[in-house]
């Protein structure tokens, strides 16, 4: 090994221990005066999350001012790495609670703490992940999008559709649930639906591509994969004139022409709620019903509607919010 490589790895360590000392610090000085700290798992770094974690740290903040703090931890994409941060958080004393950030996050989180709450955000079915149950310490709010309500939307604003490209994550549980009911949906009004499986974001672009060649339009659930991809799925679908529509509002910023999926700020801000009851309350995660995250208005890309020449009709323009 050469000098320039030792002194790489040298400086390397040296910032990877300063910057672990830095976080300790702030957490020490964060938690010093607060009387309850909360453990945020967050499962990978996109806007819907990000969106989530802000409204839940937000509504807890003004309910209870500077006795609060949050010590948050990000899995980055990873389930295995989701699963070391939840043991890291069940390993200490110092939580009295924990908020977990979408499926991967949620089941981390469930599987190691047994003990104190749970609550949950950006999960779309905690029922079939067996995470509710008679003596489970897991409650929140479920991001579970009105399927029909969104099919109902792409045949309005795409009537000459006929075949729909379903693009999710084969390894996303959230994505498969969300999945079988979008075909039994498109189904009910003679769609012929074609699934487009990713396996991560490394073969987002080829199967995009592939997708474009094959559909008239392509339609997402809520995934991690989609979300961190979504500028890439965007452009290739519009250099191909191929509609978008997707299961996260905050997405159509990024290009995607249109969603009616749920507000996951107002999302993190009720189970934030929910979570004082807990905390605060004594209320058992077991009494709570998961509560369901509203999904009425529809979210337009104004530039990308003109870019594929299209309209929104009468029928659907009062729901509808137009993104620039």
């Amino acid at each position: 090994m050469n000098i320039i490589k030792k002194t790489v790895i040298i400086i390397s360590a040296i910032l990877i221990l300063a910057t672990i000392f830095i976080t300790v610090k702030y957490v020490k000085q964060r938690t010093k005066t607060a009387t309850h700290t909360i453990g945020i798992l967050q499962t990978a770094s996109h806007p819907a999350l990000d969106a989530s974690r802000n409204g839940f740290t937000e509504e807890l903040t003004q309910k209870m001012g500077n006795t609060v703090a949050f010590v948050v931890h990000n899995a980055q994409g990873s389930t295995s790495h989701a699963h070391a941060l939840a043991q890291q958080f069940h390993a200490s004393k110092d939580y009295d609670g924990f908020f977990a950030i979408a499926t991967p996050a949620a089941q981390a989180m469930a599987t190691i703490e047994k003990e104190r709450p749970i609550i949950i955000a950006a999960v779309t079915d905690p029922y079939a992940l067996g995470l509710i149950h008679t003596d489970t310490n897991v409650c929140g709010v479920r991001d579970m999008i009105n399927v029909k309500a969104t099919i109902d939307m792409l045949v309005q604003l795409l009537p000459d559709v006929k075949t729909v490209g379903l693009l999710y994550t084969a390894g996303e549980t959230n994505s498969i649930i969300l999945v079988k009911q979008m075909h039994e949906e498109l189904a009910k009004r003679n769609l012929t639906a074609v699934d487009f499986a990713l396996s991560g974001e490394s073969d987002v672009q080829a199967t995009v591509e592939l997708a474009c060649r094959k559909i008239d339009a392509l339609l997402t659930p809520t995934d991690n994969t989609v979300a961190s991809a979504i500028s890439l799925i965007s452009t290739i679908a519009l250099k191909n004139k191929k509609p978008l529509i997707v299961s996260d509002n905050m997405l159509v910023k990024f290009g995607a022409l249109a969603s009616r999926g749920v507000d996951y700020k107002a999302s993190g801000k009720r189970a934030a709620q929910i979570a004082y009851d807990v905390i605060i309350n004594n209320k058992k995660p077991s009494e709570l019903p998961i509560a369901q995250a509203s999904s009425e208005q529809i979210f337009v890309n104004k530039k990308t509607l003109d870019q594929l020449e299209l309209t929104i009709p009468v029928s659907i323009q009062p729901f509808v919010i137009l993104v620039s």
